[in-house]
């Protein structure tokens, strides 16, 4: 590993941000090798750092970025303590840490990296994303339910307010796209109007959907998913260089189709023997063209052609079998 800034080495390390590090140092709580630390000194895993009375390490590992369908039931956090930790669930050889937040009855898509700095950025700045979920609450759906979550209209400036796109799925069951900058809470929301919320499944942020990716399974991000994450988060570079524009033949207010990256390899299952998690492969189905050869032309887009033209919505593949419906279950156990 090449010589980090301390502030840097201490924040890789999951202790605390780099601004808390260099509080820390400045209170002259921080050592390196049994002495405090000249102004921008660099570190390496050999060196020993200690805060207080507790040595930091940093695991020389390489960038791992992770998308994992988590069922509901699971807690959506790194702390080893709690338990059916979905880190721990999926054993991956790195210190993994969820980017945003989810709650243990949610279930749906949820992102994990060992980049800490990358992660602390989109859990701060989590309403810069675009997010798609489909959402169930406890009592029927009015049409002024679904006006007063749209929105639009003017604020009290004559400034106008950009709408929500929604889109109703049953009766008590709905679909709702949350742009940039707007209120990400759903719940509250929701609890605004008179309803609660009795289930959510995430299926997208931004061009990252749950394509061919079932509950309880994972895959690796591809490079142009965490380009796409890195430029929002720092917000370098405008999202449309990576993707569709959110302009569609519809209008403003309703956002673009987003199919999302191809998948490139057979994802990976969260299963359990015992109460020991371990990673498994799920088995890819045996296809025509993997018997016999290449596939037809005519087969490879039957098989990839989605069947719902819905604005931001998943096709046929976008998501498990039953995945709308309530409790899904945890992951899949082993054989």
């Amino acid at each position: 590993m090449e010589p980090k800034r301390l502030n840097k080495f201490i924040s890789d390390s999951g202790f605390c941000s780099r601004r808390e590090a260099d509080r820390l140092i400045e209170e002259e709580r921080v050592t390196v090798n049994g002495k405090l630390p000249a102004p921008g000194v660099l570190v390496t895993p050999k060196d020993k750092v200690r805060i207080d009375d507790q040595i930091v390490r940093v695991r020389e590992e390489l960038p791992a970025f992770l998308v994992v369908n988590k069922p509901a039931g699971m807690s959506a956090k790194s702390d080893p303590e709690i338990r059916d930790n979905v880190v721990k669930a999926i054993n991956y050889p790195a210190s993994l840490e969820p980017a945003g937040y989810m709650e243990r009855g949610h279930e749906g898509l949820v992102i994990l990296s060992n980049d800490t700095e990358l992660v602390r950025k989109i859990t701060r700045f989590d309403n810069r994303f675009e997010k798609e979920y489909i959402v169930t609450v406890d009592k029927m759906i009015t049409p002024e339910f679904i006006a007063k979550l749209i929105g639009g209209g003017e604020n009290d400036k004559g400034e106008k307010l950009q709408k929500t796109f929604i889109s109703k799925e049953g009766s008590t069951r709905f679909r709702i796209v949350l742009t940039p900058g707007t209120n990400h809470n759903i719940k509250m929301l929701c609890e605004d109007l008179g309803y609660n919320v009795v289930h959510l499944q995430r299926i997208r942020i931004e061009t990252i959907t749950l394509t061919k990716l079932v509950s309880g399974h994972w895959r690796t991000l591809t490079k142009t998913e965490v380009d796409l994450l890195r430029s929002i988060a720092t917000g370098k570079a405008p999202k449309e260089e990576f993707g569709k524009s959110r302009e569609s033949k519809y209008g403003s207010d309703r956002p673009a189709r987003r199919d999302g990256a191809p998948q490139t390899a057979a994802a990976n299952k969260i299963s359990k023997v015992g109460t020991t998690p371990r990673i498994g492969k799920s088995k890819p189905k045996e296809t025509k063209a993997s018997k016999g050869g290449a596939a037809s032309t005519k087969g490879a887009r039957g098989a990839s052609r989605p069947t719902s033209s819905r604005p931001g919505g998943p096709g046929r593949n976008s998501s498990a079998p039953g995945a709308n419906r309530k409790g899904t279950g945890g992951p899949k156990r082993g054989r």
